[in-house]
């Protein structure tokens, strides 16, 4: 079985893909509107402020990581939970991923060996936008 794996940092659909017929069903979609949020409606106050000295300058904290990079990361963990549980019951055999190269490498780094050996193909695009003939019909002219 051939899944399709379109992602982009607050939209994932997961489609079976039958070559032969140029047939993508949706099997499942996760979404993460988190990720649209700007910063300052991700924290929760304001940084805390210092001053050095008397007479030197004022300034503020910054976070040690970035928070909207932070909600990235906890989805990308939440689509390869799904990914890496459905490989291990056998649910795929081969897996093609439509995403950004930047979602990609976070993704990447939460998926399990088996997973990232069955990736047969990644496409560097957000695609979410397609509907699924469109989809379908993208990949037939992309894939051999």
């Amino acid at each position: 079985m051939l899944w399709v794996v379109t992602l982009n940092t607050n939209n994932c659909r997961i489609y079976h893909y039958q070559k032969h017929l140029n047939k993508l069903t949706l099997i499942k979609e996760l979404n993460h509107p988190e990720s649209r949020l700007k910063n300052r409606d991700i924290t929760s106050d304001r940084p805390g402020h210092y001053h050095k000295s008397v007479k030197t300058s004022r300034g503020a904290y910054e976070p040690a990581s970035d928070p909207k990079e932070n909600e990235v990361d906890s989805f990308s963990r939440d689509i390869a939970k799904v990914l890496n549980c459905s490989k291990k019951d056998n649910l795929y055999r081969e897996l093609i991923l439509i995403t950004a190269p930047h979602m990609h490498g976070v993704l990447n780094q939460h998926l399990n060996k088996d997973v990232q050996t069955n990736i047969t193909e990644t496409i560097h695009k957000d695609l979410q936008t397609l509907s699924e003939k469109a989809l379908s019909d993208y990949l037939a002219e992309y894939l051999p």
